[in-house]
């Protein structure tokens, strides 16, 4: 199942910064050059702290071309474990593969 929450976010300083450090699984993504609307997941993690790492990501990107990204805020991590393993599995994020 795709991301619950469908809003784009700007992969941006002023978005990182103006984020809630909250639990959250999330997909780095960037848009699909022959599909316009469509998105390619490049990226998936959980963190405890949403801000911080969207900020690391910024600094350190897992991929090239990330342009936003999705959130689902999910306060427990064993749900958020939990999610992000079905989230990767779906997507099959060139990210998660590199950094493997």
């Amino acid at each position: 199942m795709p991301f619950a929450n469908t809003t784009m976010y700007p992969f941006t300083q002023a978005t990182a910064n103006s984020l809630n450090r909250v639990g959250a699984v999330y997909g780095l993504a960037r848009n699909m050059p022959n599909k316009p609307g469509w998105s390619e997941i490049l990226y998936v993690g959980q963190t405890g702290d949403l801000r911080e790492r969207i900020q690391y990501w910024l600094n350190n990107p897992p991929a090239a071309g990330i342009a936003h990204f999705f959130v689902e805020v999910i306060p427990n991590e064993a749900q958020r474990l939990r999610r992000e393993a079905e989230l990767i599995a779906e997507f099959k994020p060139v990210g998660n593969t590199l950094l493997k």
